[in-house]
């Protein structure tokens, strides 16, 4: 025996009852409940649908589908790490090397000349980093509204994509950086030349991090969509026409 599209249905209802809003992940868990109900039927025919699907549930444990979502979050978490390197590492190969180091040096030398009281500075320096947070903040939750009004599925790598970062206060993290270096002194120019070069690049660097987390990964989600999930745009042509 197979299952049905209503039963089928059903499972997806399922899986989103017990916390799981996740399409990919969905149809992951939907896949092997099916698959194991209907081996329970070659066994048994007897055996009633809502049986055989709380069976299969039991088989995940006392935390049910939350530790297959935990699995999947780390897995993704890690493929995203490695697609912001990539791109930071970008930044260290011809042309845009000379970008980074002309920022470094321009940062530097403005540094240097600064003779005021750095806590304006800081002042400016957080107000900036928090403005850019907000900005992306309120843009991610744009789309995601844009998206619930559309009717379109959720899925686990774009929402680590569209929010990676910005509720954890990794916005803030070059703010903080300057922070605790300036506590220790009371202008830039009493900084060693050679400290100061390297909270320079440092903070070049963290500025271009935030720049790809922030704005280049956003902008090819969809591109990163359709190489995770090969049935990225299958789902998404049939939400369309549905909406049509």
């Amino acid at each position: 025996m197979n299952l049905n599209e209503l039963q089928i249905e059903q499972l997806f209802q399922f899986t989103r009852k017990h916390y799981v809003e996740w399409y990919d992940l969905q149809s992951e868990l939907v896949d092997h409940l099916a698959n194991g109900i209907e081996q329970q039927w070659q066994e048994n025919s007897k055996v009633r649908f809502e049986d055989a699907l709380q069976i299969e549930f039991k088989k995940f444990g006392v935390f049910g589908f939350m530790d297959v979502v935990e699995e999947r979050q780390k897995s993704l978490g890690k493929k995203y790490s490695k697609l912001i390197w990539k791109h930071v590492l970008d930044f260290f190969k011809i042309p845009k090397i000379f970008m980074l180091v002309l920022f470094s040096a321009t940062l530097f030398y403005l540094l240097r000349a600064i003779d005021v009281a750095t806590d304006y500075f800081s002042i400016t320096l957080g107000l900036m980093l928090i403005s850019l947070a907000i900005a992306a903040t309120v843009s991610s939750y744009r789309k995601k509204k844009r998206e619930q009004r559309n009717k379109e599925k959720k899925w686990l790598f774009k929402d680590i994509i569209m929010g990676y970062g910005l509720s954890s206060g990794i916005g803030l993290i070059p703010f903080h950086f300057f922070n605790i270096l300036l506590t220790r002194t009371s202008s830039f120019s009493n900084i060693n030349a050679w400290l100061l070069g390297v909270m320079s690049f440092c903070f070049v660097l963290m500025c271009i991090m935030l720049y790809v987390m922030l704005l280049v990964i956003p902008k090819k989600v969809e591109e990163y969509l359709e190489e995770t999930y090969p049935e990225y745009q299958l789902v998404k042509q049939h939400v369309n026409q549905d909406i049509l």
